[in-house]
């Protein structure tokens, strides 16, 4: 994650000043959103990330299978997708059938997923908030209104407020709608490479859901990218306080799973082993958990 550095103190910029919150909060979601809508342009190039835009040209959902599986048939359902970044995965369900909605906070993110959109010729609708103001952003204030809401890989982190976060996500439903979350696992939040690259080693608390302040260049889908934003603000939200956090919000648990599966080079000791996998090369340390999927409906 690079350096961490506690104490950190905000800088008032009145970021959603509606929402009641310190200006720790708002200016948490401000240093993020100059991160990630800096690197956009580097990811829409990234190999990674033109392999799901040549997918969908040949109209092939980029979805796991697994998460298809799990989520079932979405055809005439509504879905809407949580922190969609550039919408791959939302314009995937409404290849699928599914009447989708995609909802981001970052404006250049939402505009390529608009582009690609117009592109594919789909009616996906797109919109660009903040997840705490979605009801309202999506016009579903006054009632819930899909059936389905999907939260994918590196969401819940950049988030301050759990529970509120499930309150949000249960008023977007309807009576008896379902919620699908394919999550990176919080456990291995605890670890960070070494100095030397060669090993992995703890450095932060599990259980302590104080803000990571730290910096680093590059990004996930290319690390030798060179940005002027590098600093991010980051949760470790354990799985206990996910799955609370819904409960309190009238949410049933259906399912719970945890998977080694890693879809990019979490850490430098890693080698890839398939075209989305990655692996540690150590057969015990390939059983740490990386990924985790909840299902759960409203209650």
């Amino acid at each position: 994650m690079g350096l961490v550095r506690r104490g950190w103190r905000p800088r008032t910029t009145g970021y959603h000043a509606d929402m009641n919150w310190t200006d720790e909060h708002r200016d948490t979601f401000e240093t993020n959103r100059q991160s990630w809508d800096e690197r956009v342009d580097a990811h829409w190039q990234s190999a990674m990330y033109q392999q799901h835009v040549t997918d969908l040209r040949n109209g092939t959902p980029c979805l796991r299978e697994y998460i298809l599986q799990d989520v079932g048939p979405v055809d005439g359902k509504s879905l809407v997708h949580l922190q969609c970044h550039m919408g791959m995965e939302t314009l995937s369900w409404s290849m699928l059938g599914a009447t989708s909605v995609g909802l981001d906070f970052s404006q250049p993110a939402i505009d390529k997923a608009n582009q690609l959109r117009d592109e594919l010729k789909l009616d996906t609708r797109f919109v660009c908030a903040n997840v705490y103001d979605a009801p309202n952003a999506i016009g579903a204030a006054n009632g819930g209104a899909f059936d389905i809401a999907f939260v994918s890989v590196g969401a819940l982190c950049w988030l301050p407020d759990v529970p509120r976060w499930a309150d949000v996500v249960r008023q977007l439903l309807k009576p008896a709608g379902r919620l699908y979350v394919n999550e990176v696992h919080p456990f291995l939040d605890v670890f960070d490479d070494a100095d030397n690259g060669q090993q992995i080693e703890v450095k932060y608390a599990y259980l302590d859901a104080q803000p990571i302040v730290f910096e680093n260049d590059g990004t996930y889908a290319s690390p030798d990218a060179v940005f002027e934003h590098n600093q991010h603000v980051y949760y470790i939200h354990s799985i206990g306080t996910v799955i609370n956090a819904l409960i309190d919000a009238g949410f049933v648990i259906d399912r719970f799973t945890e998977s080694s599966e890693c879809g990019w080079p979490r850490f430098k000791m890693m080698e890839q082993v398939g075209p989305d996998d990655w692996a540690f090369e150590d057969k015990a340390m390939c059983s740490l958990p990386h990924k985790y999927t909840l299902m759960a409906h409203v209650g």
